[in-house]
């Protein structure tokens, strides 16, 4: 910064030269020749210049303050620094010398200057310090030396020197001298001995720790390569086990793009590998066409209900085709990042098989409720006599009343309502039996089976009737209803009746033949229906039997009918049960869940 105001000043005090030259010429001609704004810029440029001059003043006034102070404190550091200096010119007289060397040796620093260095060397070192300031005059480098100092009061004083050869702004050479006291070197050298000893000590420690170290890390080193080693194995066998597994397994993220896969996955879909992994969930699994990351939000949102549990879904073949799965989830998580596996299982050969095994229980239901019809076929008969002869005898009261000439009106129109009446409920009973006997798929609706079985009653009371067999209700009010297929769940009920009729009819004519049909809430939740009657009962061998197709307690039965009730009702998720024993009578019940309507 100073060497830049210098220059600064430099340029004005030439410019401020040169216009004075300038104006000095002009004056040759005649200072009234000089105009007056020469002379005003003049003396502007002449007070900057003194301004400059004064400011360069002051800075190097604040320069010499700053030089005496680093001056005093350098004196300060030479004089009372722990080690003596000299200066020695090329002949060995002391030049300069610190207040420690002048303490060092009992003399003041002024009796220094001037004498010659060697006045002070013990004379028995002599030729070594000749040697020593010879040696500083040949090859101009440090060296150090250890020698005794006598002083003036004969004592003899150990210190080592140690020079360097040095050229003052004279060119001369001097040498420059720092003197150590002996004993603080030895202490010096001691103490770093010291410090050598307790570091190779240490060093030593440290190198049995770092040895140590070393084979411990060696064994984990080789711990780690076996523990790859395990590792790489282990992830061959998972990953041969992963593609050769017959279930599909995916793999997705929270935003539902597919992480991995294995093969099975890409054998359900049609997909190869590449054309899954990155891609949304929804391309295999579309849960809703509305929305392409509907299945994943609906997953994160419900994961409660689908992690751990089994869900039927369809999913979609790369040619278009719908496929049904079965989707079974678990959940992890990696660096705070939600991950859900899924565990795909094509089911539609079940599905296939499922839907034959309903289409051949509808078949069987079929021929067993002709069967029963069949064997019904004198109740049935019974039933539809009756209002067809009421039928024909109000027709023949009718046709009388008009032969008379003057009928009666309201006798007339009183036998054709009772006419109408009784030919409607004809109508209803052949309409109730053609719906029972007709071949049909299963069709659910909601049910209240009090009414279902007070219809199913009706179809054999007549039977009843003949048979002198009393038939009770027990049926619960206000029950909630339940969702199947009324003809189906009927025909369970009335081919258990007709068990129970037939029981019935092997007791004696005199004896009481009761029949109770009831119905309750039981403990589950569920709809209970009980067929209990006081027959005969079953023995051992028949209780073993009697759930097994083809066995019959009938002369002409075909042993079919119980076991395809029970297909029934566990077709509708519920249970087929009885209770029997001898001489006391039979109870046969059903259960049906209480739910609700299902897609």
């Amino acid at each position: 910064m100073e060497k830049v105001d210098e220059k600064i000043s430099y340029i004005f005090a030439d410019v401020f030269n040169r216009r004075a030259e300038a104006l000095l010429a002009k004056t040759k001609v005649g200072l009234s020749q000089i105009s007056k704004e020469d002379i005003q810029q003049l003396v502007h440029d002449f007070q900057v210049y003194l301004i400059e001059l004064e400011l360069h003043n002051e800075k190097l006034q604040r320069s010499g303050h700053a030089l005496v102070r680093s001056q005093k404190r350098y004196a300060k550091l030479y004089d009372f620094a722990p080690i003596g200096y000299l200066t020695l010119n090329k002949e060995g007289n002391i030049v300069e010398s610190n207040l420690t060397i002048a303490r060092l040796l009992g003399v003041a620093r002024m009796d220094l200057i001037g004498r010659r260095l060697g006045d002070y060397i013990n004379p028995d070192d002599a030729e070594i310090y000749s040697a020593y300031l010879d040696h500083f005059n040949k090859h101009l480098y440090k060296q150090s030396l250890e020698l005794r100092l006598k002083k003036p009061n004969g004592s003899l004083l150990e210190v080592e020197l140690q020079g360097i050869v040095n050229y003052n702004n004279n060119d001369e050479t001097e040498i420059w001298i720092a003197i150590v006291e002996a004993n603080q070197c030895k202490q010096v050298r001691k103490s770093i001995d010291n410090l050598n000893r307790q570091l190779e000590k240490n060093l030593d420690g440290k190198s049995t720790d770092m040895i140590a170290m070393n084979k411990e890390l060696q064994n984990h080193i080789r711990e780690l390569a076996h523990s790859r080693h395990e590792l790489e194995e282990r992830e061959a066998r998972l990953n041969s086990i992963f593609n050769a597994a017959v279930e599909g397994i995916i793999t997705i993220d929270e935003g539902g793009f597919i992480v991995c896969a294995n093969k099975a996955v890409t054998h359900i879909f049609g997909y190869s590998e590449n054309e899954i992994i990155g891609a949304n969930i929804c391309k295999l699994m579309p849960y809703s066409a509305n929305s392409k990351n509907y299945f994943p939000d609906y997953l994160i949102k419900n994961k409660e209900s689908f992690v751990g549990q089994i869900r039927e879904l369809e999913g979609k073949h790369k040619n278009g085709l719908k496929i049904p799965i079965d989707l079974s989830i678990a959940e992890f998580h990696i660096d705070n990042k939600y991950y859900f596996t899924g565990i795909i299982r094509d089911v539609t050969e079940r599905k296939l098989k499922e839907q034959r095994d309903k289409e051949h229980l509808n078949e069987l239901a079929h021929v067993t409720r002709l069967g029963l019809m069949g064997e019904m076929a004198s109740g049935i008969a019974h039933e539809v006599n009756q209002p067809i002869t009421a039928v024909a005898n109000y027709t023949q009261a009718c046709l009388h009343f008009i032969k008379t000439g003057n009928p009666d009106v309201f006798k007339l129109t009183e036998a054709m309502e009772k006419a109408n009446e009784q030919a409607l409920k004809a109508g209803q009973i052949i309409r109730r039996m053609r719906d029972f006997v007709r071949s049909r798929k299963m069709q659910r609706t909601e049910v209240k089976i009090n009414a279902l079985v007070k219809e199913t009653v009706s179809l054999c009371e007549a039977e009843c009737k003949q048979h002198g067999i009393t038939c009770k209700l027990e049926l619960t009010d206000y029950l909630p209803d339940v969702f199947v297929d009324s003809v189906h769940i009927e025909q369970v009920i009335l081919n258990l009746i007709r068990n129970s009729v037939e029981a019935l009819n092997t007791l004696p004519k005199d004896s009481q033949k009761l029949l109770v049909i009831q119905t309750y809430l039981n403990e589950e939740n569920e709809i209970e229906v009980r067929i209990k009657d006081n027959g005969p009962g079953l023995n051992d061998v028949q209780k073993l039997e009697i759930a097994k197709p083809f066995y019959t307690t009938k002369e002409s039965g075909m042993g079919m009918g119980l076991s395809i009730s029970r297909s029934i009702v566990e077709a509708h998720n519920g249970v087929l049960r009885f209770n029997s024993k001898k001489e006391k009578g039979s109870t046969f019940y059903f259960t049906l869940p209480v739910t609700k309507r299902a897609s």
